[in-house]
């Protein structure tokens, strides 16, 4: 397990610091761990959070595969 600062998450998830922070806020994103020296993520977090997104874009591709069968 490895702690991320913020330049690292963003360049992972190629999300600007904004983004990611109003996604935190409303429960899109990990929050990260405040130390007194700054935010930091966890890098397990974030592996998720990317995993999370492709089993979404899967999920749509699957189901626009499965559509595409069907006529009008």
């Amino acid at each position: 397990m490895k702690l991320l600062r913020l330049p690292e998450v963003s360049e992972r998830v190629r999300l600007g610091k904004s983004t990611i922070y109003e996604k935190v806020k409303t429960g899109d994103f990990p929050a990260p761990l405040k130390q007194c020296n700054g935010n930091f993520w966890l890098d397990t977090e974030i592996d998720s959070y990317i995993e999370k997104l492709i089993a979404a874009r899967e999920e749509r591709r699957a189901r626009a595969a499965g559509n595409a069968g069907r006529s009008v």
